[in-house]
């Protein structure tokens, strides 16, 4: 049985756009064995991330804030709590459209859902 780890993550990769990324660090225990990555970012008030498009299917975790997602021909508003999944290889980007950061929790993976 795997024990559980506490998660570690990477240096705060900070964006043009002003968003700031911290993937997982690859020295999370066990995390060599997931069959996903992961990251937490932030998006300030009034700004949008770089528009993404990737070979990887994706799910986004809205922590805290509240924004507009662009993915595809699909705009959609979300706030805290709410979910995001992108197949691969479609475009997206979120826009911060509160007064606070946009926290967001991020898992990518090879191939599509099950």
């Amino acid at each position: 049985m795997t024990q559980p780890a506490r998660i570690a993550y990477q240096a705060p990769e900070p964006h043009d756009s002003g968003m700031v990324v911290e993937e997982v660090a690859e020295a999370t225990p066990g995390s060599e064995k997931w069959p996903f990555l992961a990251s937490r970012f932030e998006v300030p008030p009034g700004a949008t991330s770089e528009r993404d498009v990737h070979d990887v299917s994706e799910l986004w975790l809205v922590r805290s804030g509240s924004g507009v997602v662009a993915f595809g021909d699909t705009v959609m508003d979300v706030g805290p709590g709410e979910m995001v999944f992108f197949d691969s290889r479609v475009p997206h980007q979120i826009t911060n459209t509160g007064s606070e950061q946009l926290r967001l929790f991020s898992v990518w993976w090879q191939g599509k859902p099950a």
